[in-house]
């Protein structure tokens, strides 16, 4: 069988773990509730890890693109300028016939010089061995990675939030039973002590049963003491103060469980961490691609159009203007790098493999973690039909012996036996409850439903 939650309005402020006990629904109705539901649509606005999980999402997107993965031509605009004054001594070649001197000296200070230049440039690879749509696949791969951890963050905090909620639930229920436990106990001190002004009780049984209020009032402490302490976990995951207070709001509904192999292919489809581990092995194929394509040539080509402007006070050319355009194009090989291409095709290889390994150990974790949640689903369903048929049992028992109490004809020790086990009857049903649904979640999480 499976549980779902069903939502309850603010005003109807009950913890329905069947057993709602009208004595406390005015109580509760002056309290803040909070289901399920709601926790986990605050996680998922409010929680931390699931807000870093958006962002690293949104930057991998941001980073997948064509231009990224350098498929389109970088275009540049190059400008540059110097200007020298220096003493210069220049020696020249006449090259003239004797008698005329072979060489020509100059010794000038003050020597100026002036070069200015302005190009816009284009630069685009032709092709580079595929190396481009293997960047552009990893980045697309990426991208992809990010959203299944993004989910996979989100799966693993509503599970937190089901468990530390569902935790919470089966204390508020017990601290309800206690309060019920210490409402029943001091009706019966006052009894007790009636009886003990007509000589039908004795002083021994009203300490008795001022005991066995203080014992219920000690675990009622212990009870919230650790109750307030889930709550601010559960504040954090959720984004609320840690001071902050409400009565968790829970409806248990059974329907049919699904059979294994149903979910365990459900698993195989739909699991985040899964499809993860799935899309690492894809990634690895793009990066050995990636790595063989440094074993190809490389086509670059170039164009620019610009102005170029020289003046030098001693130089034979005063001055030089040029105002055009080039084009070019370079043509690599790598013929030997030291062995560093064959070193990354083969780490590449190997992350592949074990990826491969990592992924068929994760899988069958996962039908192994989902074979155990049907069992302990199973288990827990018989151990709850078995508890409600106990319940019946238990109070009738407390019933009659309450009854042979009023009437003298049971001790105080009777009836506290009768209402522990009660009590503790009704205690295990809650927890067979909230134990059974936070099973189904779990086994969610494991199909990725959650």
């Amino acid at each position: 069988m499976k549980y779902q939650f069903i939502s309850i309005p603010t005003a109807l402020v009950v913890l329905f773990f069947a057993f709602a006990k009208a004595g406390y629904s005015q109580e509760s109705a002056i309290q803040e509730s909070l289901t399920l539901e709601q926790a986990m649509a605050l996680a998922l606005e409010n929680n931390f890890s699931i807000q870093i999980e958006r962002k690293q999402s949104e930057i991998a997107e941001e980073q997948y693109s064509i231009g990224n993965a350098g498929l389109l031509p970088s275009i540049h605009l190059i400008g540059s300028g110097n200007y020298t004054n220096n003493q210069t001594d220049l020696t020249i070649r006449t090259f003239q016939p004797p008698p005329a001197p072979a060489t020509q000296s100059f010794d000038e200070s003050g020597v100026a010089a002036l070069t200015a230049q302005g190009v816009v440039q284009a630069d685009y690879t032709v092709f580079a061995g595929f190396s481009g749509r293997y960047r552009y696949k990893i980045l697309e791969s990426a991208n992809q990675i990010a959203h299944y951890q993004q989910q996979v963050t989100i799966n693993q905090t509503l599970v937190q939030v089901s468990t530390l909620f569902l935790e919470i639930a089966k204390l508020q229920r017990r601290e309800e039973l206690l309060k019920q436990n210490i409402e029943i106990t001091s009706d019966r001190i006052q009894r007790i002590q009636d009886q003990k002004q007509f000589g039908k009780a004795t002083g021994l049984d009203v300490l008795n049963a001022e005991s066995n209020l203080n014992r219920d009032k000690t675990l009622l402490d212990q009870v919230l003491l650790t109750k307030n302490n889930l709550i601010r976990d559960l504040n954090f995951v959720i984004g609320y103060q840690p001071e902050q207070q409400y009565r968790v709001s829970v409806m248990y509904a059974p329907q049919g469980l699904q059979d294994i192999p149903s979910i365990q292919q459900e698993i195989l489809k739909n699991n985040p961490q899964l499809l993860l581990a799935e899309q690492g092995i894809v990634t690895s194929d793009y990066e050995i691609g990636l790595a063989k394509s440094r074993t190809m040539p490389q086509l670059d080509v170039f164009a620019n159009y610009g102005a170029f402007y020289q003046e030098n006070d001693l130089q034979q050319l005063a001055e030089i203007t040029n105002i055009g355009y080039t084009v070019g194009a370079t043509l690599r090989f790598n013929i030997f790098d030291g062995s560093q291409t064959r070193t990354a095709i083969r780490s590449a290889e190997l992350q592949k493999e074990s990826i491969e390994i990592e992924k068929e150990q994760l899988q069958s974790r996962l039908l192994t973690d989902a074979v155990t949640e049907v069992n302990r689903i199973q288990i827990l369903e018989t151990q709850l039909e078995r508890e409600r048929v106990n319940l019946i049992t238990f109070q009738e028992a407390f019933t009659r012996t309450e009854e042979r109490f009023k009437n003298g004809k049971a001790t105080n020790l009777d009836i506290r036996d009768a209402q522990t086990a009660l009590l503790d009857a009704e205690i295990i049903i809650a927890e067979l409850q909230a134990d059974i649904m936070n099973a189904y979640l779990r086994l969610d999480r494991l199909k990725g439903k959650i």
